[in-house]
């Protein structure tokens, strides 16, 4: 079973990048998706993206104390 910490990284990761290319569609498509701005869609990206990062930072770090 995998670990929950990297269960909860790949989705919030997926998340971030799911929002990064939506920003980037809505771009192309004239900076206006679904009545917001593309740069809506990037902030929370960043967001989630860094915290996925820091969810497979902890599962590290969890790991070498496991060991």
């Amino acid at each position: 079973m995998k670990n929950p910490l990297q269960i909860a990284a790949w989705f919030t990761g997926s998340i971030g990048i799911l929002l990064m290319l939506i920003g980037i569609i809505a771009y192309l498509a004239g900076g206006v998706l679904f009545g917001h701005l593309w740069s809506n869609y990037f902030f929370p990206a960043y967001n989630f993206i860094l915290l996925g990062s820091f969810f497979f930072l902890a599962m590290l770090v969890a790991k070498a104390y496991k060991d």
